[in-house]
């Protein structure tokens, strides 16, 4: 990652969009929101499933300051620049 900034553009519109440098199972993503949920953060990580049925992750996040959680199904987190994410599959 560049900086630990993050980046900001206007849009076509003049609507201020935004840009997250985040890490998802080790990849290198870019975010173009300010917060991600538990079922944007498996897709990124796993775009092609498994999904439905009993299949379940366990989605945890790291921020650049050290402070880490956890997201469940139906809940998000706020974005911060550099962010990791590391999602598995628990079945």
């Amino acid at each position: 990652m560049k900086d630990a900034t993050m980046q900001s553009t206007h849009g076509e519109h003049g609507a201020h969009e935004v840009a997250f440098n985040i890490v998802v199972n080790g990849q290198a993503k870019v975010w173009h929101d300010r917060q991600i949920s538990y079922d944007q953060a498996v897709k990124l990580a796993f775009p092609d499933g498994p999904t439905g049925g009993d299949v379940r992750y366990n989605v945890s996040w790291t921020r650049t300051n050290g402070h880490e959680g956890s997201l469940r199904p139906g809940h998000q987190v706020h974005d911060d620049e550099g962010m990791t994410f590391d999602v598995r599959n628990t079945d």
